[in-house]
């Protein structure tokens, strides 16, 4: 920054306060040659006063002699107050108050010329004066000039005294020379002025040095990485705090001036490094003088991870900037274990388990049996749905402990989600060996799990592969213990299950059997067939179920008990069941008006569809009025989400929609169902039927069923009913309303049933006599 004009207070005022400061600093800086000069001048007032032996001349020299003792007074008063003038305020009191000293006793010095000339002849005293003032006139450009004003002020009073003196002398050469002293005081002027502007560009560039030093060591100081910089010679030249904090070591070993060798060697001798890094670290540093790119070497520490970067700089010096990358590293293990690990239970994830088992696999012998154990628990949904999530993770924990123990340290145990883990044994020798270790596995999880209070009892099924029997790779490892684990689950609990061949065959043939089905499903060619119920009361056909039937191109009609549960596992049910109610509600729209139609509905539906716009939607594009439709649902469902499907039965029913409980009797039978649920009609299993000619038992139980559904104000139906014999025993107490069966009809296609719907009561009741 250049500064070229006046200093007038308010160009002052446009300074930076340390700069105006440093001006007025100027004026007070050399105190020595201030009384020099002042001293010189009362002594040379003393001599022109005793050669003249004029008063007027002695009070001139008194009169010096006091202004500059009191100008002496008032320096060293600023001088010992300098600490405190820190404003522009502080410092232009001093300026000012400095300014009226110097101005008094230029012009005395001035009028004290003026009268050497204008009241004596004397020669001596005329020169004495004269050489004082062009002294000072030398004196107030080298000590003023930081205030041009000023300088202006002082030439202005000492000038216009000793030309005035010369004119009055009235002497020629006296007035020439007054004529002379014109241009001088100009050049004095221009001198100051020049010597100001070397001051301020002077003052500025040590203010922008002080000030970029400053914010370099503030940068350098505040920076996140250690920075060192040496020399060409290898000299340390900088370092910043941050190093020393994060390279611990004594502060001698790495002040200004130690060689990096000796730096290193001290990390090395205190152990903050391990020497081999040491080695690194100089080999790094001999390449400096051949290679201008960054390199880069990560060390180690007692306490950190050090990242080191060399940089060489053009003049054969080096930068060495390191940082702490011990987070970084430690977060990059944490992410590298939860990569590998499962994060709820600590366990080997699938990636790590099939790097371990392909591993296994690599390394075994031939004589070596190599094992892979599907472990599922049996109940865990059910805890999880019945005491909660947390209790279920906390379970798992529990779970996984425990198979840690059972397993042992030489083989693996996994988890790969939910409730399936998977346990690799390697190292065996027979198949027995395998299967001990499943039956613990299974001993050890049937046992009671006290969880926060609550009594938890789990129990787990196991599916076994063998290697190389059952498949060499761990995809086919993997695959052949989960199909081994299904065949397990599907015997019942707590059941361990080797894999055979036969359970591939059976699982392409689902797969080919899945692939099929969707097909068949995307080209809507499942059809509808329908089983009529008789009315005991009316002996008419009063409903009618639904059921899909899948005519297959190649296998001919394929079993539902084939194709549902696949329907049902793929999630295929849904668009299946939206098909069957469509067509099924259009084919009940051309019957005769007192006749419905009962269509089931999937559990899965209720999970992933909406099933009152289902419903309502369907009802409108078909015309078929709601109290047309029975929905037959099973008790399966009620047990899933009470109150999600409460409310959506309770919607059906006030749309005008029939609900029945199908098959009631098995699986989870709660007679709270009859009751919680909004149902009009219960289908009694044809479980029920079965030994009802030949167990009187079975009939005592299937009319106190049977009664209990009247007495709750429900239609009763009875499936299963094969037999004339079967349907009297049915109707002696005369509560059903329905039955159902091969009795009256199989499942028949829309055509069929159309010709039975038209057929009179006595024709029917014919039929089925």
């Amino acid at each position: 920054m250049n500064i070229r004009a006046e200093t007038t207070n308010e160009t002052k005022r446009d300074f930076p306060v340390e700069i105006y400061i440093a001006m007025v600093d100027a004026l007070y800086a050399d105190v020595r040659t201030f009384l020099f000069g002042a001293l010189t001048a009362w002594v040379a007032a003393l001599y022109a006063a005793y050669l003249t032996s004029d008063v007027v001349l002695d009070v001139f020299a008194v009169a010096l002699g006091l202004v500059s003792l009191g100008r002496t007074i008032h320096i060293m008063s600023y001088r010992r107050a300098r600490a405190d003038v820190v404003t522009y305020e502080a410092a232009h009191r001093w300026e000012r108050a400095y300014t009226v000293g110097a101005n008094a006793y230029v012009f005395l010095l001035g009028l004290w010329c003026f009268a050497s000339f204008a009241l004596t002849t004397s020669v001596v005293a005329q020169l004495f004066s004269m050489s004082l003032v062009l002294a000072h006139m030398v004196g107030v450009t080298g000590r003023n000039f930081a205030n041009g004003r000023f300088v202006d002020t002082q030439i202005v009073l000492l000038a216009i005294p000793v030309i005035a003196g010369l004119v009055v002398a009235g002497n020629i050469d006296h007035i020439v020379l007054a004529l002379f002293f014109a241009p001088f005081f100009v050049s004095t002027r221009s001198v100051a002025a020049r010597l100001r502007n070397i001051l301020l560009d002077a003052v500025i560039a040590k203010r922008d040095v002080e000030l970029l030093a400053a914010r370099f060591d503030t940068a350098l100081n505040n920076m996140p990485h250690g920075l060192a910089m040496f020399d060409a010679t290898g000299r340390l030249v900088v370092v910043n705090a941050r190093w020393g904090e994060m390279l611990h070591c004594d502060p001698e070993s790495i002040r200004s001036g130690a060689r990096i060798e000796a730096i290193v060697a001290s990390y090395a001798e205190s152990g903050v490094i391990n020497p081999h890094d040491a080695s690194r670290i100089m080999e790094m540093i001999r390449r400096r003088a051949g290679d201008r790119l960054m390199n880069r070497l990560e060390v180690e520490t007692s306490e950190r991870h050090i990242d080191v970067a060399f940089q060489p700089m053009e003049n054969g010096g080096l930068v060495v900037v390191i940082e702490d990358i011990t987070e970084k590293r430690r977060t990059e293990a944490r992410m590298t274990h939860m990569a590998r690990h499962d994060a709820l239970t600590g366990l080997p994830n699938r990636i790590q388990f099939q790097e371990r088992l392909e591993l296994a696999l690599t390394m075994r012998s031939d004589s070596d049996v190599l094992a892979v154990l599907f472990v599922d628990l049996d109940n865990f949904k059910q805890v999880n749905d019945t005491l909660g999530h947390p209790i279920g993770d906390t379970l798992l924990i529990e779970v996984a402990d425990r198979l840690r123990f059972v397993v042992g340290e030489t083989n693996v145990v996994a988890r790969f989600g939910a409730d399936e883990f998977v346990v690799l044994q390697s190292g065996v020798r027979t198949v027995n060996e395998v299967a001990k270790l499943a039956g613990r596995i299974i001993e050890n999880l049937s046992d009671m799990f006290q969880i926060e209070g609550s009594t938890v009892v789990c129990g787990a099924s196991v599916g076994i592969a063998l290697a190389p029997r059952d498949g060499t790779d761990p995809d086919q490892l993997l695959k052949s213990a989960d199909m081994a684990l299904a065949r397990a689950k599907a015997g019942g609990k707590g059941i361990l299950h080797f894999y055979e061949e036969e359970m591939d065959r059976q699982a392409q043939a689902r797969r080919a059997t899945e692939l099929d089905l969707r097909k068949a499903i995307h080209n809507e060619q499942l059809a509808v067939y329908f089983q009529p119920l008789l009315n005991l009361k009316t002996l008419r056909i009063t409903t009618c179920e639904a059921l899909v039937r899948w005519p297959h191109p190649t296998r001919g009609m394929v079993s539902p008990a084939e194709f549902i549960p696949i329907a049902e596992e793929t999630g295929l049910v849904v668009e299946l069941g939206r098909q069957v109610l469509r067509k099924a509600c259009a084919a009940c729209a051309a019957w005769p008006n007192e006749v419905r139609v009962a269509v089931n509905l999937s559990s899965v539906q209720f999970d992933r569809d909406d099933v009152v716009a289902l419903v309502r939607d369907t009802l409108q594009a078909t015309g078929l009025a709601a109290d047309r439709l029975e929905l037959e649902i099973t008790e399966t469902l009620l047990l899933q989400d009470s109150a999600s499907i409460l409310a959506t039965l309770e919607t059906l029913r006030e749309m005008g929609v029939r609900i029945a409980l199908d098959d009631f009797g098995t699986g989870y039978s709660s007679l709270s169902y009859l009751q919680k649920f909004p149902l009009q009609k219960v289908k009694i299993d044809r479980s029920f039927v079965r030994n009802l000619e030949t167990d009187l038992r079975s009939v005592k139980l299937l009319q106190g069923v049977t009664r209990l559904g009247a007495d709750l104000g429900l239609a009763v139906v009875v499936e299963g009913v094969e037999t004339y014999a079967q349907m009297k025993l049915i109707d002696e107490p005369g509560v059903v309303t329905e039955i159902q069966g091969f009795l009256l009809s199989p499942a028949i296609p829309d055509d069929q049933l159309r010709i039975l719907l038209s057929r009179s009561g006595a024709g029917l009741l014919k039929k089925v006599a």
